[in-house]
């Protein structure tokens, strides 16, 4: 039997992967070079660059298989929303375009109905010019506000499915 992971798990793991891949670059970078004087002989570290060559394509491959894994189960694995299901890939980047759009609705929701614009000249000769919204921006805020709710909703259903689906993946190098 594989080894299993939930897809909650699967981020936390793949997150580690990544940084184990960044570091193993790095100290195969820093384990190319000695610097010594002339005549002297290099001391060669523990971990030579071809260990560490090894190691970073075995991480590499891992976050490879794993990420594949991951988007494959989002594309399969369905929540219920809206009156109907939809994708959890579907799911995640429907989120990522309703905070986009509530950052937006906020801004909009934000401005004042009338403002006084800066214009040149003094006395009669001031322009007197404003700045008027062609919207309502109360109605803005509220929609705001519902859509945030929304996402927030969304969000915990993606984050329960996360939690209950399971992909095959041995997770022992990266975690205990």
């Amino acid at each position: 039997m594989n080894p299993t992971i939930t897809m909650a798990e699967a981020l936390a793991v793949r997150a580690a992967i990544k940084r184990l891949i960044h570091q193993l670059e790095q100290e195969r970078i820093t384990n190319s070079v000695a610097v010594i004087d002339k005549g002297e002989t290099a001391e060669y570290p523990a971990r030579t660059v071809d260990i560490i060559t090894a190691e970073l394509e075995r991480a590499m491959r891992d976050y490879r298989q794993l990420d594949l894994r991951m988007a494959t189960a989002n594309t399969v694995n369905v929540i219920q929303w809206d009156g109907g299901t939809i994708t959890v890939m579907e799911a995640i980047e429907l989120a990522k375009q309703m905070r986009s759009e509530i950052e937006q609705l906020r801004v909009l929701g934000g401005r004042k109905k009338m403002e006084r614009q800066y214009a040149g000249g003094y006395g009669e000769r001031s322009n007197h010019l404003f700045s008027v919204t062609l919207y309502d921006p109360d109605a803005y805020l509220t929609l705001a506000r519902k859509k945030e709710r929304e996402a927030t909703k969304l969000s915990s259903l993606i984050e329960h499915s996360n939690h209950m689906c399971v992909i095959e993946f041995d997770s022992s190098p990266y975690m205990d």
